[in-house]
């Protein structure tokens, strides 16, 4: 088996892999011991651990001493990253792309969490880039914190009208509308530039904005860990 670790800043999402099979999966906090979230017999079965980290220490208890491979820019991918500064890209978002490729297509991976990212790679090219914008608690917060009157909007289980007739629904039409008609803007852009453009969705807010985008969009919460486990052999 092998164990794949993402590594944020506030905790650490772990997926253990029976060879391509994604077997379990859930969050650590950091410091806290691997064997409450993983059996101690499925501990014993991983022979790798793989991980990329935006913290030099992973802190986790009982982490099998294996062999262990980090992903970072200098490692080996399955296709060419164009980035002009590859040392500030950050790492999940050309990790998450390599859970999205595959051979003979064009891939565009929107990453709804803090932040939403867009990432494209070109069949023929490789990784070529892509852009970056706010999520949609970002947002909200942004409204409350720079100016006097608008309230924070914390809850946003249900998508809004396009026309609000109270402060916080016109907040959430704009922001959660705003960000649905962003999202397909992009998706149009790369679908009139490639014949066999594939969209995968993925990010906290993934679930929640797939039930309006889901036509033709592979919603996957787990791209990161599984382009993870897809790199193991190519850097071992």
């Amino acid at each position: 088996m092998q164990l794949a670790l993402d590594a944020g800043n506030s905790s650490i999402k772990f997926g253990l892999f029976d060879d391509s099979n994604l077997i379990d999966s859930g969050r650590i906090t950091y410091g806290e011991d691997l064997e409450s979230y993983i059996s101690a017999n499925h501990l014993k079965s991983i022979s790798k651990v793989i991980y990329s980290s935006v913290v030099d220490n992973l802190d986790i208890k009982n982490l099998p001493e294996v062999k262990t491979i980090r992903i970072s820019h200098h490692s080996t991918f399955p296709f060419p990253n164009n980035y002009k500064t590859p040392s500030t890209l950050g790492i999940d978002r050309l990790v998450a792309c390599v859970g999205a490729h595959k051979l003979g297509q064009n891939t565009l991976v929107i990453d709804a969490g803090s932040c939403i990212t867009f990432d494209y790679v070109s069949e023929e090219l490789g990784y070529q880039g892509g852009a970056i914008s706010p999520g949609l608690s970002m947002r909200f917060q942004s409204m409350n914190n720079f100016t006097d009157q608008l309230p924070l909007v914390s809850e946003f289980e249900n998508y809004p009208n396009m026309l609000g007739d109270t402060t916080i629904d016109c907040l959430k039409s704009g922001v959660i509308n705003g960000v649905k008609a962003e999202i397909k803007s992009f998706i149009s852009h790369f679908k009139s530039k490639s014949d066999n453009l594939k969209v995968f969705l993925t990010g906290g807010d993934s679930s929640f904005l797939g039930t309006e985008l889901k036509n033709g969009i592979f919603a996957d919460q787990n791209l990161v860990l599984k382009g993870l486990n897809n790199l193991i052999e190519l850097n071992e």
